[in-house]
């Protein structure tokens, strides 16, 4: 009875697979990301923090993991070659250069949130350079998915571009006070709470005419793992309202719970915590939970319109305030183990669970069923026996 089933089993996923190809698409993202002290003139090719290094040096351990078709991470600054309006009644005001964002693009980046508490750090002229600069980059070197931040509406709408054949959106909103809202002809950004902000991006992507959906979202008390009152309700509305796919949110410099919904086939990151943050103080000397970065990865497959999370990937990262670095293999799987427990306190049995794999390099991995693509299939059949694995790749 069970080689029948056996051979059934086998015999309906051969006919999925000559039926309908299915395309792979792997997402990598990070969360806040500048590249010069608060009020520090930044430097094309070097960091001035605690000496100088040259910029590859602190991009050095990133480079070796953005390898997703989509490589994300959040600008926690204006992008400009020159102040534009800093305000000075804020405590810490960034600017970064422009050639230090090409290097992250030279590096595969291509997916950057501007909606954030940094994005006005120089006023309006500020973020118009910022735009400026990723709407030339979009043009000279390849599409790029950059959103959250616009004239007018362009704020709220998100931001398109296609992969191997597969649409992805982009969005983001930031918690904030409205100061810079967008007008007619006038840069501004999407906020969370913020007259309508969040119900027009919501409606944006639910709109959208995309295969893929993400959403980036900038809020959270700073320094808590724990999720604000209201938080998980309001992020689950991007999932629930708008088919988002991935929720990507960051802001409190340390790394909260992971949500899964394998029935929506999406995840919420509720915070990332800093990826490569110059204008931050050092976490590594914290307590567990507290002295860690998380790049995370997810892995979709996309059949005749249909969209599957097939897997998720956590990264942990250590010196994340000027050189980012894998952790010790004990202390790696330390923190993907709080990590598991403090989506369970978070989010209940809605929590990401994941496998330490990975002896030299060890890594989170939470595997939702096949068939998997080449990329997922590398990763989810080192740790599951099933007919997905076993089988030939049927993509």
């Amino acid at each position: 009875m069970f080689v029948l089933r056996w051979l059934a089993t086998l015999l309906g996923l051969l006919i999925v697979a000559s039926g309908a190809a299915a395309n792979e698409l792997v997402i990598t993202f990070g969360g806040d990301v500048n590249f010069a002290r608060s009020r520090q003139a930044p430097s094309a090719e070097i960091i001035r923090k605690f000496g100088v290094h040259p910029l590859a040096e602190t991009t050095e351990t990133l480079r070796q993991e953005w390898d997703g078709d989509v490589n994300f991470v959040n600008v926690e600054t204006a992008v400009a070659e020159r102040d534009g309006a800093p305000q000075w009644g804020k405590t810490f005001v960034f600017r970064s250069h422009p050639d230090q964002f090409r290097h992250l693009i030279g590096l595969g980046v291509n997916a950057f949130a501007l909606a954030n508490n940094h994005a006005f750090d120089h006023g309006r002229p500020g973020l118009r350079q910022t735009l400026d600069f990723f709407r030339s980059e979009d043009s000279v070197h390849r599409p790029l998915l950059y959103a959250g931040a616009g004239a007018g509406d362009q704020a709220f709408h998100p931001k398109v571009i296609t992969v191997h054949g597969i649409r992805i959106a982009l969005s983001a909103v930031s918690f904030g006070n409205g100061r810079f809202s967008p007008g007619p002809g006038q840069v501004g950004m999407a906020y969370l709470f913020h007259a309508d902000h969040y119900d027009r991006v919501l409606d944006g992507l639910k709109e959208v005419d995309a295969d893929i959906k993400l959403l980036s979202v900038h809020y959270g008390t700073e320094n808590q793992i724990s999720l604000n009152a209201g938080q998980a309700a309001l992020y689950r509305r991007a999932v629930e309202e708008a088919g988002v796919h991935l929720v990507i949110g960051h802001h409190p410099h340390v790394v909260r719970g992971v949500e899964v919904s394998p029935r929506n086939n999406a995840a919420i990151f509720y915070s990332l915590g800093n990826l490569l943050f110059i204008g931050g103080a050092g976490k590594d000397a914290k307590g567990l939970g507290q002295d860690y970065g998380l790049l995370g990865r997810a892995y979709f497959s996309v059949t005749r319109g249909k969209t599957r999370l097939r897997a998720l990937e956590a990264v942990p990262l250590k010196g994340v305030h000027l050189v980012p670095r894998r952790p010790p293999s004990g202390r790696a799987a330390a923190t993907i183990a709080h990590l598991n427990r403090l989506s369970e306190r978070s989010v209940g049995n809605r929590a990401a669970s994941f496998t330490v794999t990975g002896a030299e390099t060890p890594r989170g991995l939470a595997c939702y069923g096949g068939p998997y693509g080449p990329r997922a299939k590398a990763r989810c059949c080192t740790i599951e026996r099933s007919l997905h694995c076993d089988l030939p790749d049927l993509m």
